[in-house]
């Protein structure tokens, strides 16, 4: 918690516009059992972005899908971080392992909170896929509400993530399968076998539909 003399000189401006914008309701502050202002300074982050795009940083996203590929994993951050200094952005490396069906994961939550509290201006991405594999277009519109671009770095299709999108595709296989025909079904089991030899035998270019 800051003190008013703390928090003006945060925000950069005088002890009376302090006070002006907490009579117009901007800013909000706490009192003590003495009566005295204090500020906490994470509202006064979040209002000094809405006031002042510049305050706001880039977000370097990083993904890979498990803990044997945090080779590929430092690959991205390089790339993203050498990128975000070639044009000067003031950014902070997120990173996740996980898959990409996976919403639950704490580098993914963080960034959607920072989305929501306004708290940044781009986010840098090395391919689109390792934002989020599926649903890509929900951070998308939020990120379009919130006025935070997205930046991907490479259109063209990365071809090293074929395997990881073979085993996203598996898993939302496994996942519907299992609903109908339980998880210990023989049934369940087939399907699983059968998609598996599937995607071995093929190309993933040549694979457009899967049937369970």
């Amino acid at each position: 918690m800051l003190t008013i003399k703390e928090a003006s000189e945060f925000l950069g401006v005088s002890i009376p516009t302090m006070r002006r914008w907490e009579s117009e309701g901007k800013i909000t502050s706490y009192r003590t059992t003495g009566k005295h202002r204090r500020y906490d300074k994470n509202d006064l982050i979040r209002f000094k972005s809405k006031e002042d795009d510049s305050f706001k940083i880039t977000i370097a996203y990083c993904r890979v899908s498990s803990s044997d590929k945090k080779q590929d994993l430092q690959k991205q951050i390089d790339n993203v971080s050498n990128y975000c200094i070639a044009k000067g952005y003031q950014f902070k490396v997120i990173s996740d392992l996980g898959s990409g069906l996976n919403y639950n994961k704490a580098g993914l939550k963080e960034l959607i909170s920072l989305i929501c509290s306004e708290e940044i201006d781009r986010i840098v991405v090395n391919y689109k896929d390792r934002l989020i594999r599926f649903g890509y277009e929900i951070i998308e519109q939020l990120c379009s509400i919130y006025n935070v671009k997205i930046e991907v770095i490479n259109h063209t299709e990365d071809k090293t993530y074929e395997d990881e999108l073979v085993e996203d595709v598996l898993s939302i296989i496994t996942v519907f399968s299992s609903k109908l025909y339980g998880r210990r079904s023989h049934k369940l089991k087939k399907i699983k076998d059968v998609n598996v030899a599937l995607f071995n035998d093929k190309d993933i270019e040549d694979i457009t539909t899967v049937e369970a």
